[in-house]
C-alpha cells in the first residue's frame, strides 16, 4: 500500500473514525494517548505490543459506525453498551492485525464479573480501557451530552510521537485499511461487497488495457479507499430502502467524496488521492465535486470511474438493485455516448462483461463468507449475553 509513509495509516484511521459523530471527535486518539501514559512507565510491554495496545485504544469504538450507537459510548444509554462493543470486537477479530486484543474491546464496558473468564492480561487491559474511556468521556462531555474541547487537544503532539517511529509492512497497512472499509460496507447485505467489487473491476479493466504492475498497485490503493468518506454519511441515507435517493439526500451522499479527500490528503501520493476522489467526475465536466473535465482526468482516474459505475449497476446497492446484463450494458453505453465516461474503458467493460462478472462472483465469496460469519457470531454473542453467559471468547 503506497502511503507517504506507512505510519500514515494511523492518521487515516483517526480521521475516518472522527466522522462517526461530532460528539466523539478525537475520543479514540485521547484514549490511545491515555493508555500509553498509563502503561509506558510500567515497562511491562515491549514497544511493538505497546503500539498495538495504543492502536486498540484508537479503534475501540469502531463498531459504533455499524450500530450508530453513540449514546452508549457517551454513557447516555447504558442499556445498549454491548452493541458497538460486539461489532468492534468482530471487526478487530476478523480483519485487523491485532486480533489477539479483540476480547479487550468486547468487554470494555463490562462489569468485573462479566469478564471473569478472560485471561488475566485481557482482564487488566479491559479494566484499564474501561477506566480511561470513561475518564475521557466525563472530562469532555458537556451537561447537554455534547463533547466539548474536542479540537486542538494538548495530547496531539504526544499522540503523534507515539506513532512517529512506527514501521508497518504493506500487508499490515492493507489489513487496517480493509478493516476500516469493511466497517463501512458491512452495514447491510446490499453493500457488503461494494468496495471489493469496484476494486476488483478496476484491476480487471487495468489488466485488460495493459496497465503496468506499478500503476495497478496505485489503482488498487485508490479503489480500496474511494468511498472511505462514507463513514461520515448518515446511516439512514446509506441504508435507504428507496429505489432512488431524494435530491436532498443525494446532495448529502455526494459529500462523501469531499470527506474522502480530507481523510487522504497528506497520507497518500497525488496519484492515489486523485484515483480515490475523482471517481464521480465526468469527461464532459458535469460530474462532482469539482466539475473536472477530460483534460484534468488521467487514464487511471477514468478507469476507476467506470469501475465504480460497473459495480453500482452490476452489484446490488442499498438504494438500487443490480441490473441484468442487457440493462447494465445499455447504461454503460449511455455514459459513453454522452461523453461522461472513457470510451475505450467502456468498450473493455462491455466486451468482457461476462468474464468480469464471473471472476467477481468467485473472488467475492470470501468477503461474503466473512460478512455472514460476523453476522452469525454477532447473533450468537447477543444470545449468550441475554442469557447471562459471558464465556464468549
Amino acid at each position: 500500500m503506497q502511503l507517504t509513509d506507512n505510519a500514515k495509516v494511523i492518521n487515516i484511521m483517526e480521521r475516518t473514525l472522527n466522522l462517526v459523530s461530532p460528539r466523539i471527535i478525537d475520543h479514540g486518539k485521547r484514549v490511545a494517548y491515555r493508555l500509553f501514559k498509563a502503561l509506558h512507565p510500567l515497562g511491562v510491554y515491549d514497544d511493538d505490543r505497546l503500539r498495538d495496545i495504543c492502536i486498540l485504544g484508537l479503534l475501540h469504538d469502531i463498531g459504533a459506525y455499524k450500530t450508530e450507537d453513540v449514546d452508549s459510548i457517551l454513557g447516555l444509554d447504558t442499556k445498549n453498551t454491548w452493541d458497538h462493543s460486539v461489532y468492534g470486537y468482530l471487526f478487530l477479530k476478523y480483519f485487523s492485525p491485532i486480533e489477539s486484543l479483540a476480547p479487550v474491546v468486547l468487554f470494555h464496558h463490562a462489569d468485573d464479573y462479566q469478564m471473569a473468564h478472560l485471561s488475566e492480561k485481557h482482564q487488566r487491559l479491559a479494566r484499564l480501557l474501561k477506566h480511561v474511556d470513561r475518564a475521557d468521556i466525563y472530562q469532555h462531555l458537556h451537561s447537554n451530552g455534547v463533547c466539548v474541547d474536542c479540537h486542538g487537544i494538548d495530547e496531539d503532539a504526544e499522540f503523534n510521537r507515539i506513532f512517529r517511529q512506527v514501521s508497518f509492512s504493506s500487508e499490515v497497512v492493507e489489513a487496517y485499511l480493509k478493516m476500516i472499509v469493511y466497517s463501512i460496507d458491512f452495514r447491510s447485505p446490499q453493500t457488503m461487497i461494494h468496495t471489493f467489487a469496484a476494486t476488483h473491476v478496476a484491476e480487471a479493466l487495468a489488466g485488460l488495457s495493459g496497465v503496468d504492475e506499478g500503476e495497478i498497485k496505485s489503482l488498487t490503493a485508490g479503489a480500496l479507499m474511494h468511498d472511505i468518506g462514507k463513514m461520515g454519511t448518515p446511516l439512514h441515507i446509506l441504508e435507504s430502502i428507496n429505489k432512488k435517493l431524494s435530491p436532498a439526500d443525494m446532495e448529502i451522499m455526494k459529500q462523501h467524496v469531499v470527506l474522502s479527500e480530507e481523510i487522504l490528503s497528506g497520507c497518500v501520493n497525488d496519484k492515489i488521492l486523485n484515483i480515490a476522489v475523482n471517481h464521480h467526475e465526468k469527461l464532459n465536466g458535469k460530474g462532482y465535486p469539482k466539475g473536472l473535465d477530460e483534460c484534468a482526468l488521467p487514464y487511471l482516474d477514468r478507469l476507476m470511474a467506470v469501475a465504480d459505475v460497473f459495480s453500482a449497476i452490476s452489484v446490488a446497492r442499498s438504494y438500487q438493485d443490480a441490473f441484468p446484463k442487457e440493462k447494465a450494458i445499455s447504461i454503460l453505453s449511455n455514459f459513453r455516448d454522452n461523453h461522461m465516461l472513457d470510451q475505450s474503458v467502456i468498450a473493455l467493460a462491455i466486451d468482457h462483461y461476462d468474464e468480469i462478472i464471473q471472476s467477481l462472483n468467485i473472488k467475492s465469496k470470501p468477503v461474503i463468507a466473512a460478512y455472514e460469519a460476523m453476522t452469525e457470531e454477532s447473533r450468537w454473542i447477543h444470545d449468550k449475553i441475554v442469557n447471562g453467559q459471558y464465556d464468549i471468547v
